[in-house]
């Protein structure tokens, strides 16, 4: 029996595994010789490995991904390096994608100018949906150009991923939360509006919490904090220290990701941030504590979204 459960848990480990998994793809060509740091790890599926480049006369660095057959690009993601908390200037902020059938005409698929979403933290995955006319159409190869980067000319990442699907974020309701305010409360982080928000400022009542329901037993992999709409004018309301917990009965609580010092939310309105749990399960209940503030005791976040 035991063995039967085990095979089960597994199964299901698995299929969550495999719902979000990339398209599988080869190296083409790129940028560099390296082969320990070389273009090739883009795509080996090893987070310990990377792609490193410094030559700025090769600029912009280019990674031609062959997806085997004609694919549509519903997303894409760009994996930071294993020390870009030491190095966050390697990060890219400009770039372009490209698709083609024939690698002759290349077609523009999406295109960042400055772009720094990609947080300086170490193997994070930052995913994209492509914006231009283009992306509506399959291709098999998918050429990225990388045209600068935060700091310098050197580049690092971990995994370039390419996915068919957008990963969909799970349902939630809201339970409980801090604060009383209607107009501003907890409730407002799941109601699915950007132009609402969950603004509080009560220092008695911290660590301030919210508690959402996924409806059934759901492995949640990812979750999004969306800054509120005047966060440009109090960035010190962003949270940089919280914990997330799971639970089935909201009475035993098992903690499933904990930031203790990250200053990732900056000063811009609306604007989504992603987190990766450290530890997953079958929970039904998800609570978020804030402990701590950018400055101050005030909390403000439009969105809460969880994704499995």
């Amino acid at each position: 029996m035991r063995h039967i459960s085990l095979l089960l848990l597994l199964s299901l480990a698995c299929g969550e595994a495999l719902a979000q998994a990339p398209v599988k793809t080869t190296l083409v060509s790129g940028t560099g010789r390296d082969r320990q740091e070389g273009p090739a790890m883009v795509c080996d599926g090893n987070l310990a490995t990377k792609w490193c480049v410094d030559s700025p006369g090769q600029l912009p660095y280019t990674i031609i991904l062959d997806a085997g057959e004609p694919t549509l690009l519903a997303e894409y993601g760009l994996m930071t390096g294993d020390d870009t908390s030491m190095y966050p200037e390697r990060n890219p902020v400009a770039w372009r994608i490209e698709g083609s059938n024939d690698r002759q005409a290349w077609t523009l698929l999406d295109e960042q100018k400055n772009n720094r979403s990609l947080p300086a933290e170490n193997q994070q995955e930052y995913r994209f949906k492509p914006t231009a006319a283009g992306a509506k159409d399959k291709f098999r190869y998918f050429r990225f150009a990388f045209t600068r980067m935060a700091g310098g000319t050197r580049i690092q990442l971990c995994e370039i991923s390419l996915y068919d699907k957008v990963q969909m974020p799970a349902k939630a309701t809201f339970v409980s939360g801090s604060g009383r305010d209607s107009r501003e409360g907890a409730a407002m982080v799941a109601d699915g509006f950007l132009h609402t928000k969950w603004c509080i400022d009560e220092p008695r009542q911290m660590p301030y919490t919210v508690t959402l329901d996924a409806g059934s037993q759901t492995p949640i992999i990812e979750y999004r904090f969306c800054t509120g709409d005047d966060t440009h004018s109090y960035p010190e309301r962003n949270p940089v220290a919280w914990r997330m917990s799971g639970s089935n009965d909201q009475q035993t609580w098992t903690t499933l990701d904990e930031q203790t010092s990250n200053y990732r939310l900056r000063d811009e309105n609306e604007q989504e941030y992603r987190f990766r749990l450290k530890a997953t399960g079958q929970y039904r209940y998800y609570r978020f504590e804030f402990l701590r503030m950018s400055a101050g005791t005030r909390l403000q976040l439009s969105e809460i979204k969880l994704y499995k």
